[in-house]
């Protein structure tokens, strides 16, 4: 697919020493922010301070938060407030893939986020996969003074699109 305008010349590919983690460029700013707006944007208007009788229908079946960061928790705090379901962690996702999310997507493909460690949303990206569900975004959280193996991440896990392959009619 091509997103440029006749005649505009391609973009050169990044020279290796800009490419990696941690180096964006304008172009990788503006492409993420563009998806991390709409995605977030719907999140918190269902966080908003509307009250219960008008509140906005819940876009996650659940927010996964991890009580070992304090971040994750402030985060957790907020969406119960907003009636939202917190799916609470200590690191390892084992029970609450066995008590609620492989049942759950054996049913229904309900998408769920979270703000964890890297661990966790690498575990449930795996188990997303056989139930026809996938990460549709994932971006660092930037804790102070972090930078080591505690890195937060905010995600989505919802149900990878369905591409129709369009034709004539036989």
């Amino acid at each position: 697919m091509n997103n440029r305008r006749a005649g505009q010349p391609a973009l050169p590919p990044k020279p290796a020493a800009e490419q990696g983690p941690g180096l964006w460029d304008r172009r990788d700013f503006m492409i993420a922010s563009g998806a991390a707006v709409g995605i977030w944007a719907g999140l918190f208007a269902a966080m908003g301070t509307a009250n219960a009788a008008s509140a906005p229908p819940r876009l996650f079946h659940a927010i996964v938060a991890d009580t070992r960061f304090p971040e994750s928790r402030a985060f957790a705090a907020e969406v119960a407030r907003a009636g939202n379901h917190v799916a609470w962690i200590t690191g390892d996702i084992t029970d609450l893939w066995y008590k609620e999310l492989d049942l759950l997507w054996r049913e229904e493909k309900a998408p769920i986020a979270g703000l964890t460690a890297y661990a966790a949303i690498f575990c449930l990206e795996r188990l997303a996969w056989d139930r026809g569900l996938r990460v549709t975004f994932k971006e660092e959280h930037r804790r102070a003074g972090s930078g080591g193996p505690d890195l937060l991440y905010r995600w989505i896990i919802a149900p990878k699109p369905q591409h129709r392959i369009q034709g004539d009619a036989v």
